[in-house]
């Protein structure tokens, strides 16, 4: 029986539906807004962006899994059937040779001419194909591409948390943006054209749109009807909801999830895939930027449509695509279009998107569909700095980055070990977000971009002296959080994420690529002190030690990225072992648990996104004063899935992981001792990375610097002698049934158990078996920080605690 729609119900779909009929009749009324919304590239950009959305609905519907990578899959498929219609080759992944690091020793001991055998590259089958054959065989790709994402990625996946699955999406994003590069660089490549369609207009009354454009407007309206009657009317549609509303119902009545899942996810990749190919061959061109950012609006589309209505999803497509050509055409005709240095805005249309998320997440808030899986997942242990380690451990691992890099290390490794600093601070602002709190952020390099400009002109232009514009850089973040953080305040996990993806997108094209901000050609120049100019190369004295050998980057530079390093490293480990980092954990753990506990939810989130702002506020400043000058190059949406991939990599939920992911950023430490010592190209660092992510989120989510905690306390375990057993006494020895059977405790851990009181509480990680129960005792509610399914319970007004050390 269909529950009847509350008035509230009814006006948070009323009104956003007057305000979409209130602009279409608009842009109906007047000639020119027709003209341009209802143009055959904003059909064909709307047909994509369709495509995409469908594709991901799909995904989700058979699996649970928001694919971020949809858009990715669209242009690598491009890229496939583009090559082999040129070429009659299948490129394939330029996955690193194991025997390499071989040839890079044998090169070091002086030998140049040693070669070891190179992978292949491609596979060849003779010279440039036709059309069909060559659309078969990409189809084919994508089918087995769909299989081998289910069975080697989101399978092992299936009952992970969602932070673990838009991880491993985003570094197949990553990875297939970085094979794509590695092959054909960054340039455009050309497309051939559909054989059986060309570019004549046709006349369809209301607007003119060219043939190979009306095909494929219409191809993408025969999917999303066939995608309707497939999973609404066919028996493997009904399976699929089954599945997705009960997993183990479903499997009870007979139904496979797991196949379920992979057609699911081979239908989706060959969908994708198919209108990729025809739209790329309508531009006649294809570059791996341009596809693989339509993520954004199409996982908006999805979002309307609930992730479930393939009707709603196509609708909300078309009309994000189409709305393109008409905000380019009203920014250069309209008066009112806001203006920047007398130019219009750029990347309004990114704008767009963007608000359609914040009031789809504000209209549905809580609502938006989740899967009934069989587990709650796990999420990475978050441990508590040890006292020995904030006095020694710190300092010490201070005194060895600065000796070497200021003394010792050659100007590559200096360079290499400063952009490891900076790295740092931008993990460090994943690790208290998403490590601490659970809130998915995709947007940290953009808070730092907003310090880092705001940097640019107090120093520059307003006069500021140092260290102020760092501290108003960082204020100027803090406020873009707490905006951000107003979405978090409903939602969580991978909606979250689109929301801050949409974000990211938005301010790169409004903010950073806004030439009355970014400076021009060159940058916005940064006012620099000389000490810390990154290009001094004079030597100074201090207390008799010469410190610089001049060359650059100077190693002043390094010591003042040290510094800051320090300094918000202590902060983030003593916010952990605070009463705020406890109530943190304990949000991540159950928000509802930590509501009735007493914590202010809202509150800590939104403190949460502020010093995580804060954190990269302060490392866009520091790259700023360290460049001397600020690029939109430096702060793109790509660099914050980047620096996510290798803050994950590293441990999302530890100082120690954000140390990790610091050495493993491209341009770090890390990849310049593979660069310098084993010959490793640049282009390498993203595709290790993606691949790297998705490795580490199928194999080890703690990550490295978990794998190596978790590692050493098992050793330390084997190594420590067992405890003397005491003697049994004579009531022991009375209630023992069988001296050869040992004795289990009552109460697993991090198992809640109801108590006698009113209310019920959660033991620590090591709870006490046999433990008498105390009368009107007022109950501890527990926050577990451990990674196994933890909770929160207790009475209102009590403040949760958390076992940090609990493994």
């Amino acid at each position: 029986m269909t529950r009847p729609r509350t008035p509230s119900a009814r006006l948070r779909t009323g009104v956003p539906a007057l305000v979409v009929v209130a602009l279409l009749a608009v842009i109906l009324a007047k000639g020119d807004y027709r003209a341009n919304f209802f143009s055959g590239g904003g059909f064909a950009l709307g047909a994509l962006v369709a495509a995409i959305a469908l594709g991901v609905v799909v995904t989700y519907r058979g699996s649970g899994v928001v694919n971020l990578a949809g858009a990715a899959v669209a242009m690598y498929a491009a890229y496939v059937y583009a090559d082999l219609r040129a070429h009659g080759d299948l490129f394939l992944p330029p996955l690193p040779n194991p025997l390499a690091p071989i040839e890079g020793l044998v090169h070091l001991a002086g030998d140049d001419s040693f070669a070891v055998p190179h992978w292949p590259t491609s596979v060849s089958f003779g010279t440039a194909m036709g059309f069909w054959p060559a659309l078969v065989l990409a189809l084919v790709f994508c089918a087995l591409f769909g299989l081998v994402l289910h069975v080697a990625v989101f399978r092992p996946l299936r009952h992970a948390p969602v932070l673990a699955k838009v991880v491993a999406s985003v570094g197949v994003l990553l990875f297939l943006q970085a094979v794509v590069v590695r092959r054909f660089s960054t340039t455009t490549q050309v497309v051939g054209p559909l054989p059986f369609v060309d570019k004549t207009q046709v006349d369809l009354g209301l607007f003119k749109i060219t043939q190979e454009q009306l095909f494929v407007v219409c191809l993408v309206l025969v999917l999303a009807v066939a995608l309707w009657a497939l999973f609404g009317r066919s028996r493997f549609g009904l399976a699929v909801r089954a599945a997705a509303e009960n997993e183990k119902g479903a499997t009870v009545l007979g139904f496979s999830a797991d196949r379920l899942a992979a057609a699911t996810w081979v239908l989706s990749t060959v969908v994708t895939g198919l209108l990729g190919i025809f739209v790329a061959s309508v531009n006649s061109a294809v570059d791996p930027n341009t596809m693989p950012a339509l993520i954004v609006p199409a996982v908006t589309a999805a979002l309307v449509g609930g992730f479930t209505s393939f009707g709603w999803t196509t609708l909300a497509a078309f009309g994000l695509g189409m709305q393109v050509s008409l905000v380019t055409f009203l920014g250069a005709n309209e008066s009112w279009f806001p203006k920047a240095g007398g130019l219009p805005v750029p990347g309004v249309d990114l704008l767009v998107p963007l608000v359609v998320i914040v009031a789809v997440l504000a209209l549905r808030g809580q609502s938006l569909p989740t899967r009934g899986v069989l587990g709650p997942g796990r999420l990475p242990f978050s441990p508590s700095a040890r006292p020995w380690a904030l006095r020694y451990g710190g300092p010490g691992l201070a005194v060895v980055a600065l000796i070497p890099g200021v003394f010792f290390l050659s100007p590559a490794m200096r360079d290499g070990l400063t952009n490891t600093l900076t790295g740092i601070v931008i993990c460090l602002s994943i690790v208290v977000l998403t490590g601490f709190i659970g809130q998915i952020s995709l947007a940290q390099t953009s808070f730092a971009g907003l310090s880092a400009y705001t940097v640019a002109s107090l120093s520059t232009h307003h006069g500021w002296p140092f260290p102020l514009p760092i501290l108003a850089g960082a204020a100027v973040a803090v406020v873009a959080g707490v905006l951000v953080a107003l979405p978090a305040l409903r939602v969580r996990g991978v909606h979250l994420a689109i929301a801050t993806l949409a974000f990211a997108v938005a301010v790169d094209k409004v903010v950073f690529a806004n030439s009355w901000i970014n400076g021009g050609f060159d940058g916005a120049t940064v006012t620099t002190p000389d000490l810390l100019r990154s290009q001094d190369t004079a030597t100074h004295e201090f207390l008799g030690v010469t410190i610089g050998d001049g060359t650059q980057p100077n190693p002043l530079t390094l010591v003042f990225c040290l510094v800051v390093v320090v300094a918000l490293g202590y902060l983030v480990a003593n916010l952990r072992r605070s009463l705020t980092g406890r109530q943190m954990l304990a949000i991540r753990s159950n928000e509802r648990a930590a509501a009735a506990a007493g914590v202010n939810v809202a509150a800590v989130k939104v403190l949460a996104f502020g010093v995580s702002a804060f954190i990269a506020g302060v490392g866009g400043a520091v790259i700023a004063y360290r460049t001397g000058n600020v690029t939109p190059d430096k702060f793109l949406y790509d660099k914050s899935l980047m620096f996510f991939a290798f803050a994950y990599l590293g441990g999302i939920a530890s100082v120690t992981g954000a140390v990790t992911g610091g050495l493993l950023v491209g341009g770090g430490l890390g990849f310049t001792v593979l660069n310098q010592v084993f010959g490793l190209p640049d282009e390498f660092v993203l595709l290790l990375g993606g691949l790297g992510l998705v490795v580490t989120a199928v194999l080890n989510p703690e990550g490295v610097a978990g794998k190596a905690r978790t590692d050493l306390l098992a050793l330390r375990r084997r190594l420590r002698p067992p405890a003397p057993a005491d003697p049994p006494t004579s009531t022991d020895s009375a209630t023992m049934a069988d001296s050869s059977t040992p004795a289990e405790p009552l109460i697993p851990a991090d198992t809640a158990t109801p108590t006698t009181g009113p209310t019920p509480t959660v033991p620590s990680a090591a709870p006490t078996p046999n433990a008498a129960p105390t009368p009107n005792a007022a109950p501890t509610p527990v926050a577990s920080g451990s990674a196994a399914g933890s909770h929160v319970s207790g009475s209102a007004g009590a403040t949760p605690a958390v076992a940090g050390e609990a493994r």
